[in-house]
């Protein structure tokens, strides 16, 4: 079976979606891509801050895996060096064959030599924006790179009768 897992940078998809004034709804994210993928893994990666007291439930009662980083204020900023963690994630679940189908959901471009080391080693690479502005550059110009964005979504996400419709 191939295994498909989405791993999820909490901080790029929240924050990009805040930008522009989009309620991201995690239940209905989370169910939008169980319904779209079916037999896959969630791994969402978040810094240890206030609002993951208010979205812990929701990621349990999921099933989602829960990868929570210690965060540092710098420069007015809290960082959470999550991207470390997601990419070393990634590499070893290639490495040991975990994963056939990589999802990455963030826009940032830091991951781009993640996204061509899991398609030099022969896995099916998605990446998941928010919107084409919120998208590196570097993303967009990898041919192989399927994106995807969540705007084009939006109604599913925000509206739980529109995703169930969807779903049917």
């Amino acid at each position: 079976m191939e295994l498909t897992c989405i791993y999820i940078d909490a901080a790029n998809i929240i924050l990009s979606a805040q930008d522009i004034g989009f309620v991201l709804d995690l239940n209905l994210l989370f169910q939008y891509l169980y319904d779209k993928y079916r037999d896959c893994k969630i791994v969402f990666f978040i810094g240890d801050v206030e609002y993951l007291k208010t979205i812990e439930r929701v990621i349990e009662d999921r099933g989602v895996e829960l990868v929570v980083k210690q965060t540092v204020r710098e420069g007015g900023k809290i960082k959470a060096n999550c991207d470390v963690e997601l990419t070393n994630r990634v590499s070893v679940d290639v490495e040991r064959n975990i994963v056939q189908k990589v999802v990455l959901m963030s826009g940032d471009g830091d991951f781009v030599a993640l996204t061509d080391y899991a398609r030099d080693m022969d896995r099916d690479v998605l990446c998941i924006s928010v919107t084409p502005k919120n998208t590196s550059i570097f993303i967009k110009h990898r041919r192989y790179l399927r994106i995807m964005y969540l705007i084009q979504v939006r109604e599913l996400l925000e509206n739980k009768k529109a995703l169930t419709k969807h779903a049917t």
